[in-house]
């Protein structure tokens, strides 16, 4: 399965979708962007950003009565783990060790996130 780049509007718009999950409309992601990524959208942004994610294969769209739903075809989990596997490539040219260095490195999370970061690599 090939997982293709997103906007930051549209990784904002997937996220919204993975959060209300399968089955939301339109109006859910619309409401959903403007409360929690303090975004002013308005219906037709929205619905041409989820038009890129359909046409990205991200999502399938269908209708249910005078709605359009829409349907996750990629998990959140296998594009995060796209994502650290490309942002582990590009930046760290695959160094597995240093890519973890960073993780672990007191500027990245704090000390309790670094403690369960440690046991739940163990």
């Amino acid at each position: 399965m090939e997982i293709k780049a997103l906007t930051e509007s549209e990784k904002i718009t997937m996220k919204c979708v993975w959060d209300l999950g399968d089955g939301t409309r339109l109006a859910h992601i619309l409401a959903l962007a403007n409360e929690k990524y303090g975004k002013d959208w308005k219906s037709q942004t929205v619905s041409t950003f989820l038009g890129k994610l359909v046409l990205k294969g991200y999502l399938d769209q269908y209708r249910d009565g005078r709605y359009f739903c829409y349907r996750i075809l990629i998990s959140k989990s296998d594009y995060r783990c796209h994502e650290l596997a490309r942002e582990m490539h590009f930046w760290d040219d695959g160094d597995m060790e240093l890519f973890a260095s960073e993780l672990l490195d007191e500027q990245t999370f704090t000390q309790q996130e670094r403690e369960i970061l440690k046991a739940a690599m163990q």
